[in-house]
């Protein structure tokens, strides 16, 4: 009796224990904050998911750590984080960002697409927000369902795009769509380079990022999605450049872009301008760079997961004025150590 008695004494300690190691998505997303970098941060969200105190806790810090992996370019693990985010039946956390299940599942649409994983966007395009009662939500849909048929068509030398520039023409006059407006036009620029649509961005909408890239006063994010989407006057000479002989053309490309050596993480305050899983990214974003006069740099970092990432970066000043020089050329930059 007295050792059924200790026994379950010891099972209440270890409890009240475990109970007391739970944490609320506030507190776990300040602590995050904390650390030295947001892949330190990221890091410790996903170290401490198992100690959220409930459900909408664990929710809410699966949502903030996609929002966070996506900002990094990291399309694929934020696409995961707001899948997992969306198969949890709660509602938002006390004092953390507001999201619906439906917004989420989107999230994980746009990362994915972001990736190039068509496939899996397709899988949480054909869920239950596509029958969605929420006018947005159901523009959204549309909108990433023609991004979906664009990404698929990157892979297939030549392909027809015709139909989804048509589609996208329609959504840009329809009242039920004005919510995606913006995206619907940058698309059709993007892919008929038609001056129209960058001159309607900029009447409509001045303020918007599209309308800024548009009219060349940014650059496009360095994204998969929107590499490879074909365009709508290149598709006879991408099947042309497919018949070619491939072994020549890598050598063509190699000889034009010699690979960028890396280099030791220096010291100091620096400008990140990307982080990046492939190498011939960073060295594309180093010279994007350097074209525009800057010294930019990449190094490796090996995170507690084991995988390795390339950093793209640029020294601070004297003057600590690198980060907006940096923004002034349309360059994308965050401080670190």
């Amino acid at each position: 009796m007295k050792k059924l008695l200790l026994a379950f004494c010891a099972c209440v300690a270890s409890a009240s224990i475990f109970a007391q190691n739970k944490k609320s998505a506030e507190i776990i997303k300040k602590e995050a904050l904390k650390q030295e970098t947001v892949l330190d941060s990221i890091d410790y969200l996903k170290r401490n998911l198992d100690f959220a105190d409930t459900a909408a806790d664990t929710r809410s810090l699966l949502y903030y750590t996609g929002t966070l992996q996506e900002q990094l370019g990291l399309y694929t693990d934020a696409g995961n984080s707001y899948a997992k985010a969306a198969g949890i039946a709660a509602h938002d956390a006390s004092n953390m960002p507001k999201v619906t299940s439906e917004q989420l599942v989107l999230n994980a649409v746009r990362a994915n697409l972001c990736a190039g994983n068509w496939e899996t966007a397709d899988s949480y395009l054909n869920s239950a927000v596509r029958n969605s009662k929420n006018e947005t939500v159901s523009a959204t849909v549309k909108l990433y369902s023609v991004w979906s048929e664009l990404c698929k068509a990157s892979s297939v030398p030549g392909a027809d795009i015709s139909d989804s520039v048509e589609l996208l023409k329609a959504y840009s006059s329809m009242q039920s769509m004005k919510s995606v407006k913006t995206q619907v036009l940058f698309t059709l620029w993007h892919l008929t380079s038609a001056r129209v649509y960058a001159e309607e961005l900029n009447r409509e909408f001045p303020l918007s990022p599209e309308a800024s890239v548009a009219n060349g006063k940014s650059q496009i994010m360095r994204v998969p999605f929107w590499y490879f989407v074909p365009k709508e006057n290149s598709a006879s000479s991408s099947q042309k450049l497919y018949n070619e002989n491939s072994e020549s053309q890598k050598k063509e490309v190699s000889s034009a872009q010699p690979e960028i050596s890396l280099s030791q993480k220096h010291s100091g305050k620096k400008q990140q301008l990307g982080l990046f899983k492939k190498k011939e990214n960073a060295d594309d974003c180093i010279r994007n760079a350097k074209q525009k006069g800057f010294d930019a740099y990449c190094y490796t970092e090996t995170r507690s997961s084991g995988t390795t990432y390339f950093i793209v970066a640029v020294d601070e000043n004297a003057s600590m004025t690198m980060g907006q020089k940096l923004k002034n050329a349309g360059i994308d930059c965050y401080t670190i150590e």
